[in-house]
């Protein structure tokens, strides 16, 4: 079956979501996260193909890097979208691979994107980004999380600053932003989203039980664990807190149809 083709955004706006393979972290630790910022850091000043002077590949608005995977509302620039991402997943790649000792795929094949052509639906786009911690009971307000647009550049919590945020308050005051985000949009939002999943306890909360209980600080390292006590882990958070299979799967790295055998007739999916 042929891929659906993109569509174009007239204004070159684009909300982006780039996901972990089976929906696994991609982020161990808070270097890896300060490591990401730092790749988006790096598209603003490129080496231009003659290498004679440098270009800005795209403009961010606002993002949010979530354990397994990322929001990104971008303007493009000197690079298309597809350069931009390609850019910013074979970089990261490289660099959780050559750090953690492993091979293969990272994120899923293809980023999700879909055109921001009006105002309204950007600051739509805005108040979903950066929600999406509370949303997944990571903090309690959106201002706190240490991986996210709202905090770093809009509050200026942080000394790193990755977004063009003066487009931004032309069009909105900071109190009317703080308004915004604050506010939970309502569930039937059509944003771009994580097709569909039906999580009732956060992948967090699963991740950070499947560490206490295996010992080990890294989903990485549970995944080196005996084959035979993965499945025992498994088992009992999966009981402790009804995670369903699919959840499990994208948090543990253990295969659906494993957890789907090992579970049996007493697993609610999710």
């Amino acid at each position: 079956m042929s891929r659906q083709a993109r569509e174009h955004s007239g204004t070159g706006i684009y909300h982006v979501m780039l996901r972990g393979i089976n929906r696994q972290d991609i982020f161990e630790g808070d270097e890896d996260y300060r490591m990401f910022i730092r790749i988006l850091s790096g598209l603003f000043s490129r080496p231009s193909n003659d290498l004679t002077s440098t270009i800005c590949a795209c403009h961010i608005y606002a993002y949010c890097l979530m354990p397994n995977h990322v929001h990104l509302l971008l303007r493009e620039k000197e690079w298309e979208l597809k350069e931009i991402m390609k850019s910013i997943a074979s970089s990261y790649v490289f660099y959780f691979n050559k750090k953690y000792g492993r091979v293969g795929h990272l994120f899923q094949d293809r980023f999700k994107s879909e055109p921001c052509d009006d105002m309204q639906y950007f600051f739509t786009l805005f108040r979903y980004i950066h929600q999406n911690p509370v949303k997944a009971g990571l903090v309690t307000d959106a201002g706190n999380y240490k991986y996210s647009s709202w905090g770093n550049d809009y509050l200026g919590n942080s000394s790193i600053r990755l977004c063009q945020i003066q487009p931004v308050l032309r069009r909105s005051s900071i109190e009317v932003l703080q308004d915004m985000v604050n506010i939970p949009l309502p569930d039937d939002v059509g944003c771009l989203d994580m097709q569909g999943e039906k999580v009732v306890v956060a992948d967090e909360v699963v991740r950070q039980m499947i560490l206490q209980i295996s010992g080990v600080i890294s989903i990485t390292a549970f995944q080196s664990l005996d084959k035979n006590r993965q499945k025992q882990i498994v088992a009992l958070v999966m009981r402790d807190l009804r995670a369903g299979p699919r959840q499990m799967s994208r948090v543990s790295g253990l295969s659906y149809s494993v957890i789907q055998r090992l579970v049996g007739s007493w697993g609610q999916d999710r």
